[in-house]
């Protein structure tokens, strides 16, 4: 799923990118220089930053050790979703936990106080008739005995 930035993130990582660029004498920030700055893990600021890569808003620059970020078109940070971003992470966890509430009421029914002893009084009951259970025997008593009538 693709994550979008939404406008107060995008505000905030193109603020951390101008203060980094002042204080770099106009060198543009690492992903990890905007990550500090904002008190935010360095992949969420990645996902973040590529966020705002998509809608035009800064570029990253990639050379061979390092990916350096700057401000492209500062005027597209008014065409971003006003609400949070959001990984889909929220929806799934919430379904994974009414998932996970059915399964154990599911369980309490099956292995509740009355449930175990229902069990057990079956299993005893079953376990008194195999006791009586005794095999019939087979129809012919040999096994080497010739199926056909004798024709003397």
């Amino acid at each position: 799923m693709e994550v979008k930035a939404s406008y107060k993130e995008g505000h905030l990582v193109v603020a951390a990118i101008r203060v980094l660029s002042n204080q770099q004498d106009g060198r543009p920030p690492t992903v990890e220089e905007i990550s500090q700055t904002l008190k935010l893990s360095r992949e969420w600021a990645g996902v973040l930053v590529s966020a705002l890569e998509r809608a035009g808003v800064v570029r990253a620059l990639t050379g061979p050790f390092e990916t350096r970020v700057e401000i492209r078109d500062h005027m597209k940070l008014e065409e971003l979703p006003r609400e949070e971003s959001t990984t889909g992470v929220d929806e799934e966890l919430k379904e994974f936990s009414a998932r996970k509430k059915k399964e154990e009421e599911k369980l309490k029914k099956l292995f509740g106080d009355g449930a175990i002893k229902k069990q057990k009084e079956k299993m005893d009951k079953l376990a008194d008739d195999l006791k009586g259970w005794k095999p019939k025997p087979p129809k012919s008593s040999s096994l080497f005995e010739d199926p056909r009538p004798d024709e003397d």
